[in-house]
């Protein structure tokens, strides 16, 4: 009776494990999900503002397109991103890594993107603003 409990236990075994540690992650950043607008700097003026975590988000679904933007800064500040809402956007990708977001026909360079971070760049060399997000 012995040698069947043994085969029995070894085929339980054997079809108990798997190989998916082996099997490839999608560890690539994206720029789905919400974001916390943690620092605006830049712009004609020398803008350099910061955000505490949660009053600026842009939370980005990349199933519909659509930003929703909660906007509860109060502070007086020259530039602090879109107002609370909901608008379109559309990622465009040029040659090798380069990436743009367009937002209700606003483009920014995404220059960093990372599983924790995102920089914004209007691309505007004397007086465009860099926008730095985080998660």
């Amino acid at each position: 009776m012995k040698p069947p409990f043994y085969i029995l236990v070894l085929v339980v075994f054997l079809f108990s494990c798997n190989n998916d540690d082996n099997a490839p992650q999608n560890t690539a950043p994206t720029i789905n999900g919400t974001w916390s607008l943690v620092n605006v700097y830049g712009g004609f003026a020398g803008v350099d503002d910061d955000f505490e975590n949660g009053t600026i988000t842009w939370h980005f679904n990349q199933d519909n397109l659509e930003l929703t933007v909660s906007n509860t800064n109060t502070t007086d500040v020259i530039y602090d991103g879109f107002p609370s809402g909901t608008y379109d956007y559309q990622i465009l990708t040029t040659t090798g890594e380069d990436a743009n977001v367009v937002v209700n026909s606003f483009s920014y360079d995404i220059t960093v993107l990372t599983q924790t971070q995102l920089v914004l760049d209007e691309g505007v060399a004397a007086d465009g603003f860099l926008l730095t997000f985080s998660r």
